[in-house]
């Protein structure tokens, strides 16, 4: 085995082939997750709120779907999940209080989330670390973790872009419209043994 490669690596050197080393393609190599990387819009939808991340690294709701509500979700374990911001970088991230924040530095406690399906198929993120939900509503609701029924807030839809649907700041370029497959409206869901399937989007979903 030892002179097979030896013996190859002379090849591609006669060759005039050099090995480089592979490049560091951001955080998935580095903290060691898989590659499957989702990009989703986290849909309250009874109220009707995106999720956003702002340049500033605010965390808010929105009801218009952009870039800003755009979302990598990246598995990092069995139901376990990093959120970040596509146009911002920043990792969606909560306290031990409770507070929601983003940031460009990934903290194992703060931003890794446990991602879980309901029965009415609705999707909800707790925080792995505190077990606090992840909600639009405010800090005593984040607080309650599943203690008692989850709000509305907490429950989101994981939603793919679909045609016109994107909404855009003054002097940013629209991005190429998906193809009819990609756009087609999915949610996203996890079963009880971690593994991802998706479901159509239902239209009573759009109901607010």
């Amino acid at each position: 085995m030892l002179l097979l490669a030896v013996s190859l690596a002379m090849a591609l050197s006669a060759a005039g082939v050099s090995c480089m080393p592979l490049s560091d393609q951001g955080p998935h190599l580095a903290h060691g997750w898989g590659q499957v990387v989702r990009l989703r819009h986290l849909y309250a939808a009874r109220p009707g709120l995106h999720l956003h991340i702002s340049e500033q690294g605010h965390v808010h709701g929105s009801a218009d779907q952009s870039l800003y509500s755009l979302l990598e979700i990246s598995p990092v374990g069995p139901g376990r999940v990093v959120i970040k911001g596509v146009k911002t970088s920043r990792f969606l991230c909560i306290e031990r209080d409770g507070t929601l924040y983003s940031t460009h530095a990934y903290s194992r406690d703060d931003c890794t989330f446990r991602e879980q399906i309901l029965a009415d198929g609705y999707n909800i993120y707790v925080s792995d670390s505190y077990g606090s939900l992840l909600s639009l509503g405010n800090q005593q609701q984040r607080l309650q973790g599943l203690d008692r029924s989850v709000p509305a807030l907490a429950r989101f839809l994981p939603r793919a872009s679909g045609p016109g649907q994107l909404s855009f700041p003054p002097g940013l370029a629209e991005p190429e419209q998906p193809s009819a497959a990609q756009a087609q409206d999915t949610v996203d869901v996890m079963d009880s043994f971690g593994k991802l399937s998706q479901i159509m989007h239902s239209p009573s979903f759009h109901k607010r």
